[in-house]
């Protein structure tokens, strides 16, 4: 067909309901119109750029020239002396579904490839976007997702698949009201700094298959309604199994400083920089003091009503900020190992539960330089393993913060904490940094005292109801945002407080929790 003629797919809803209305032809998409509005400025479906890797890791940039288009039906198809790319057009009531294959017809696989279907127009900027910032997801660890929320209507991009990894969304562009809709195997801006390093190779002979849609609905709609069926979708595949029931407050224990370098407090604990813990002398004081602040913290975490306390820091604070937390309880320093376990019994007896801080690296001392650093392990899954069981088994620990899996940005893969929390059931694991699948089997770390985080994000709870955060309150000011964290108590989320010493954020705490346990609250 020729490419220049034009398919009309046209899909109207009833005349009082919005109506989208679709048509394709020439080198895309047409129209797309929802409620009388235009959301598309450029229809046109382009290949931005593809490569191929050959044996030896060469990079060949894909010849893109040549191009051949042409409609059959409802799909239209890109040909290029490499292979085809291929996109059918089908629209429903509420959304246009884009399904989306390459064929690689040449002799080496094709590694890299980035698509963008058309490049959509918002009548109104949506609510809170702003300028050059990218909105898309990667399909790792949630439901791919994108949402635009302007005066016109709700529009989400998604990626209909559930596990294989993908970028698609809306790329960045310095207009709020005009981004291109993209699609690719590879990551964007700033690459590995920011974002995961996709692989999604598409090998010789072979054909890779993408499905999206982009979905309407009336301004005011809620997301669980427009895109309700693909949170359950993920939801399926990966399974709530958190199973916490007591959700009272939780003790955050700090022994030791970091920066503290005492010539003989090499550790920082108590922050006394002129102490002596070395000398045999200074360590039985050193046992006296421990055991004093520990029988203080019991103390203090009871009359708030702690269900227990963590731990950060049992090996000390001996190196600087990143590797300060050695998160390895098999590493104590002499000081500490003949009196660990006194201090833990201090507060089984208390009928407290204990904890301590994990890490998925392994300390390692260099060989001709002082100082210890983290390095990366081949096992994860087993390196945590042996710090856990070791901790459980020696002290009864059952709190486990697990500090620096991967960043923000990147987590460590779910996969590996689903398949810890299996291993130990009877286990809450609090990993520093999240995405929505950590959910289904921990209670991941929300900080309000330094990230102003405040419970468990709404998205998260889209696709887990049930899903809970671990809330440090630590030495922010839990009054200040007092109904907000009510509300979060009420929902499930633990609040974690400094627990060696009396303070006000404490009482706070109680009266929180004493609210949220009213009639009608939900607090467990």
């Amino acid at each position: 067909m020729d490419h220049r003629l034009m398919a009309v797919l046209l899909f109207c809803l009833p005349a009082a309901e919005a109506q989208l209305v679709v048509a394709t032809g020439g080198p895309g998409l047409a129209k797309l119109d929802y409620g009388g509005a235009s959301f598309v400025a450029d229809g046109a479906f382009r290949v931005w750029g593809a490569a191929f890797q050959t044996w030896d890791g060469e990079r060949k940039p894909a010849d893109l020239g040549g191009e051949k288009r042409g409609w059959d039906g409802d799909r239209l198809t890109l040909t290029y002396a490499w292979g085809e790319v291929r996109c059918r057009y089908h629209p429903e009531p509420d959304r246009l579904r884009l399904t989306i294959e390459v064929e690689n017809r040449s002799d080496i696989p094709l590694t890299e490839l980035a698509l963008s279907p058309l490049e959509m127009r918002f009548p109104q900027p949506p609510r809170g976007w702003t300028e050059h910032m990218p909105y898309r997801e990667f399909n790792l660890g949630g439901p791919t997702v994108n949402l635009a929320d302007c005066a016109a209507g709700l529009v989400a991009v998604c990626n209909e698949d559930i596990g294989r990894p993908l970028q698609v969304g809306w790329a960045g562009r310095q207009s709020v009201t005009q981004r291109p809709v993209i699609v690719a195997t590879t990551s964007d801006w700033m690459g590995e700094m920011l974002n995961p390093m996709l692989a999604r190779p598409i090998y010789r002979g072979q054909t890779d298959r993408f499905e999206l849609t982009i979905r309407f609905a009336p301004p005011g709609t809620r997301v669980e309604q427009l895109c309700g069926d693909l949170y359950q979708r993920f939801a399926a595949a990966h399974p709530y199994r958190l199973s916490w029931p007591d959700r009272r407050p939780i003790g955050a224990l700090f022994p030791s400083s970091a920066g503290i370098n005492g010539e003989h407090n090499p550790r920082g604990w108590f922050n006394d920089k002129g102490a002596d813990f070395v000398s045999d002398e200074g360590r039985k004081q050193f046992r006296e003091r421990l055991l004093a602040w520990g029988r203080q913290s019991v103390e203090v975490v009871k009359g708030f009503g702690g269900q227990g306390m963590i731990t950060w820091d049992i090996e000390g604070q001996e190196y600087p900020h990143a590797i300060s937390y050695l998160g390895d309880p098999r590493s104590l320093p002499p000081e500490m190992e003949p009196v660990a376990d006194e201090y833990f019994r201090l507060f089984a007896d208390a009928g407290l539960r204990t904890g301590i801080c994990i890490r998925p690296q392994l300390p390692v001392r260099r060989s001709y330089r002082d100082g210890v650093r983290q390095i990366e392990v081949p096992d994860i899954l087993a390196n945590l393993d042996a710090k856990l069981t070791y901790a459980q088994k020696r002290w009864g620990c059952t709190l486990f913060y697990v500090d620096s899996n991967g960043d923000p940005n990147i987590p460590l893969p779910a996969a590996i904490f689903h398949a810890l929390a299996a291993r130990h059931p009877d286990v809450l694991l609090i990993p520093e940094h999240e995405n929505a699948a950590y959910y289904a089997c921990t209670m991941p770390y929300r900080d309000y005292a330094n990230l102003k985080q405040l419970g468990t994000p709404d998205y998260v709870r889209r696709v887990y109801p049930r899903a809970a955060s671990f809330v440090y309150v630590g030495h922010g000011d839990p009054a200040a945002v007092r109904e907000q964290l009510v509300a979060a108590v009420r929902q499930g989320d633990i609040l974690v407080v400094h627990g060696w010493y009396a303070s006000p954020s404490q009482t706070v705490v109680k009266e929180i929790y004493a609210e949220a346990a009213k009639p009608g609250g939900q607090a467990e």
